[in-house]
């Protein structure tokens, strides 16, 4: 039987006799998404085409719905950690609160004590002072960005800080992943909506990979000779 020579099979189109770098240009481009950090996935998609190595215009095609179910992947991942913070968030903000309205019933305790032991009474009581509400938001954001901060160390004493206000941030955590912070109402956006999206969005990618690697594995080869 003659043989087939690298010669006589199949080889892969040259994107270059359609005056194209890649075949990955015949791609339209995709609009930016509000929300989306700036230019960001443009670098993500050109180090996952980079990777994957598409070297057809289907591969191209099919890397694509990789990349962007990748993508995806990773914005529900942060969509899911801001639902989780939003949720920790008032739980906080309302100890913090909480804690201040508590030293500001001290406080005017005390100069009703003092009001006393100076004779005074009722009648002749005046509050010398109100309780500040935006003091007290202002402490409670405060808190809340320095408990998310990127520097450990000011994370760590935020995260003492919140231990004092009777909090522990483990089990806002796990109340936040239970939707239970918000007086037993489930918002519509919850983590548990992430985890089933993120679940769907992996198997969709367990099945996208398979199909790339199935036409990577059918590429003609140059260097390979065919018995007959």
């Amino acid at each position: 039987m003659p043989k087939k020579t690298k010669s006589d099979t199949q080889t892969l189109p040259d994107p270059l006799r359609f005056n194209l770098a890649s075949f990955a240009e015949l791609l339209p481009p995709r609009d930016p998404v509000v929300g989306e950090a700036p230019g960001t996935f443009e670098g993500f998609r050109a180090g996952m085409i980079q990777s994957l190595g598409p070297a057809t215009p289907y591969e191209c095609v099919i890397a694509e719905n990789l990349v962007h179910i990748e993508w995806e992947l990773l914005q529900h991942r942060a969509m899911r950690e801001a639902c989780v913070l939003r949720l920790i968030k008032p739980a906080i903000a309302k100890a913090v609160r909480a804690q201040k309205r508590a030293e500001y019933e001290q406080a005017l305790d005390q100069a009703w004590e003092a009001h006393v032991d100076q004779g005074g009474g009722e009648d002749y009581w005046e509050t010398p002072f109100e309780f500040d509400d935006e003091t007290a938001e202002e402490a409670a954001d405060d808190l809340v960005a320095r408990a998310t901060s990127r520097d450990p160390q000011v994370q760590a004493a935020a995260y003492t800080e919140i231990s004092e206000l009777c909090l522990s941030p483990l089990e806002l955590l796990s109340e936040a992943h239970w939707g239970t912070l918000s007086d037993g109402f489930q918002p519509v956006e919850s983590p548990e909506y992430h985890d089933v999206k993120i679940r769907e969005i992996e198997r969709r990618r367990r099945e996208v990979k398979r199909d790339y690697d199935l036409l990577q594995q059918s590429r003609p080869q140059d260097d390979v000779i065919i018995e007959q």
